[in-house]
């Protein structure tokens, strides 16, 4: 392996402990999304979104390695274990320029209220899931990617111009929630030793291992029917975006029937696969 190689999968195993490539898959949503609505959306807007995703998933990685008293297990829990202090401190500066800059940029009559009223509704699922009921856990990453979805589809939904365009955009909002249900689940699949060992509760602690895995088929047989379903009834404008989607699809799905050995590889394919919309740049 040349050192250039070896420092590329540095950087993107960085990236990945940090959540970062969560962010950029999330901006790339914000693209997707806004340029089906045929929207140039301004780059603060990609700024207060990444601030506002590296906040909520650091925060909720801060607080998972907070519950573990001993030595975590896995290396994104130690990581943050290791460097709790640094991370909160950094977390905190990052919410309030966050709140500071969207107070700039926003007016609160219209997004800015929206969106402070989305991330606290996230902040409670995210909280109360740790208090709730253990079998509630089942729902936990089904209300995690609904929320997910809402953010990336806030801004364009709130820019569009409802009197011109089309509303096909919400067959790719049902298609992104999919995908994002799956790469949950697929995770807290692959993770269920851990999780388990270290007293955290998923849909696959409370499902187990064969149900789980039916979720999951089921999952991969949906999304191939849809892709193929949005194909056909969308106009020819749509295919892109069905490609892309698709594409996502496609490497969860793979990755799912490789069954990956190394966990932390998978991870960071599945979590790379949702930055492919920045290729819709290619069909400017």
């Amino acid at each position: 392996m040349s050192l250039i190689q070896k420092i590329s999968l540095r950087f993107i195993d960085k990236a990945n402990m940090l959540s970062l490539d969560v962010v950029a898959g999330a901006c790339a949503g914000l693209f997707f999304f806004g340029d089906m609505m045929g929207l140039s959306l301004p780059l603060f807007l990609y700024i207060l979104l990444g601030m506002a995703v590296w906040t909520i998933y650091t925060f909720d990685h801060l607080l998972d390695a907070k519950k573990i008293p001993q030595k975590a297990l896995s290396r994104r829990h130690r990581y943050h274990q290791k460097h709790f202090n640094k991370l909160s401190l950094i977390t905190a500066f990052i919410s309030i320029l966050g709140i500071v800059l969207a107070l700039k940029w926003l007016s609160w009559d219209g997004l800015l209220g929206a969106g402070l009223l989305l991330i606290t509704l996230i902040m409670i699922v995210i909280i109360g899931l740790r208090f709730a009921y253990v079998k509630l856990a089942v729902f936990k990453e089904a209300a995690i990617a609904l929320l997910y979805v809402c953010g990336i589809v806030l801004v364009p939904f709130w820019q569009q111009d409802f009197g011109f365009e089309s509303w096909n955009w919400l067959f790719y909002a049902a298609g992104y929630f999919a995908l994002a249900w799956f790469n949950l689940v697929f995770l807290s699949y692959m993770d269920a030793a851990l999780d388990k060992a270290q007293g955290h509760h998923s849909i696959m602690t409370v499902l187990g291992k064969k149900r789980t895995r039916q979720l999951l088929w089921g999952l991969v047989a949906f999304s191939l029917m849809y892709m193929l379903i949005l194909f056909i009834i969308l106009p020819s404008f749509y295919h892109r975006y069905t490609l892309i989607w698709g594409m996502m699809i496609l490497i969860h799905a793979i990755s799912f029937m490789e069954h990956p050995s190394n966990i932390s590889s998978a991870r960071r394919r599945l979590e790379l696969s949702f930055s492919l919309p920045i290729l819709l740049i290619l069909f400017e």
